[in-house]
């Protein structure tokens, strides 16, 4: 799969994408059956990405990010840092749609080499361009939005499920502390949990009396969930 030198900086050496090596043969053809402008990119960095990417910087009052040659490797957009100003490491192939003559379109990064989910990229991908080719791409990024938006509902509602099902696990927590400060009941209990120790052969076992940690006693939360 060679990308054309459309768009993109001349004599800027970049990794090329080997089928059967870094992905299955089978990926990148199916690709190329979906859509002949379908191509692999690699990612050595975390980079910003613009919608359409050439090797145009754009106005002063105007900047965009653009494909270019930094840290000795060609990147698609600006690099993302960390703090001691090194690149962040991504090494990743990314599917970039070649949009002739204004430059490349991000469309998914592989982000797994499962074979299951590289064949459900396939079929997303292949179900992307039908749509797109019947209803135009209008339709297709208000579908996408409300893809979107559907998915951050169901989000949202299985955190509110869970947080209603911590409030019912420590209501009886939370009456017993009203009932305690109704009753003046306020000194620390100090809860302690007992520890019995013994070996084989042992007459007497051994008991350890110890605070309870954080995890053992109190409220439960939705930390780590």
């Amino acid at each position: 799969m060679k990308l054309p030198k459309i768009c993109r900086p001349k004599n800027v050496a970049h990794r090329k994408f080997r089928p059967g090596i870094d992905l299955p043969s089978w990926f990148s053809d199916g690709l190329q059956a979906i859509d002949s402008k379908l191509f692999l990119v690699w990612h050595p960095y975390k980079v910003l990405w613009d919608d359409v990417m050439n090797i145009y910087t754009g106005a002063l009052d105007d900047p965009r990010f653009n494909i270019h040659q930094e840290h000795g490797e060609e990147v698609w957009g600006w690099v993302l840092k960390d703090n001691d100003g090194a690149p962040l490491q991504e090494g990743k192939w990314h599917v970039w749609r070649l949009s002739d003559p204004y430059g490349w379109c991000h469309v998914i990064p592989i982000d797994c080499k499962d074979e299951v989910w590289l064949s459900l990229v396939l079929r997303r991908l292949n179900f992307q361009g039908r749509f797109r080719d019947k209803y135009g791409d209008i339709k297709w990024n208000r579908r996408t939005r409300e893809d979107q938006e559907r998915l951050q509902e169901e989000k949202q509602k299985d955190q509110q499920n869970l947080l209603s099902l911590v409030q019912d696990e420590n209501r009886w927590l939370m009456k017993k502390a009203m009932d305690n400060f109704e009753h003046n009941i306020v000194a620390p209990t100090n809860p302690q949990k007992e520890i019995i120790t013994s070996y084989r052969g042992q007459g007497n076992r051994t008991k350890i009396v110890r605070p309870l940690t954080d995890e053992e006693g109190g409220l439960i939360t939705t930390a780590g969930k």
